[in-house]
């Protein structure tokens, strides 16, 4: 784990001191600092470890977009993102998914915002391989909405996945 942060803060300081990132573009890292289960087993985890990576496209990037009129997606933030973390089972998974974000200004530095994402999830195996639906392949289909906070470069993040639980997130945005 120490070993993932550690490559994550190397790949992101060259990338962006070597401009391959644009004006405007955002590089969050979180993990996860909570998880509950709504009906524990005595075999489920709720210390994930995840590391999750997202890469925020800067607001030029529009997808979705109807030219001869304006829409609440004009404001959306698009991102791509992946994750690796211990799942329910205690097994190494992850997640790869595209999605977008809705902001809520609350004040010059402050802001809420609506997430969803939508991508494929790896690692429910073996006896768990049928805890989640749609993983007869070894990888799930995955959408995952959140709300969260964010202050600055710091965010607070409620991730609620599917009927089996809830998460918080924390993370720190590289720009």
């Amino acid at each position: 784990m120490k070993k993932l942060l550690l490559c994550s803060l190397l790949v992101v300081s060259p990338a962006h001191a070597k401009g391959i990132f644009t004006e405007g573009d955002e590089l969050l890292l979180q993990t996860s600092v909570w998880t509950k289960h709504y009906n524990p087993e005595p075999d489920h985890n709720n210390h994930q470890k995840m590391i999750n990576l997202e890469y925020y496209f800067n607001d030029e990037v529009k997808f979705f977009v109807n030219p001869e009129q304006t829409s609440w997606r004009d404001d959306v933030r698009w991102l791509v993102g992946g994750a690796t973390f211990k799942n329910s089972y205690d097994q190494q998974s992850t997640y790869v998914y595209g999605g977008g974000r809705y902001d809520y200004a609350l004040g010059e530095n402050t802001k809420a915002y609506a997430k969803l994402t939508a991508g494929l999830l790896y690692g429910y195996r073996g006896e768990y391989k049928d805890k989640i639906p749609f993983n007869s392949l070894g990888v799930a289909p995955v959408i995952l909405p959140a709300v969260g906070v964010q202050h600055r470069r710091v965010n607070l993040e409620l991730v609620p996945f599917a009927a089996a639980g809830v998460m918080i997130n924390a993370g720190f945005y590289f720009r």
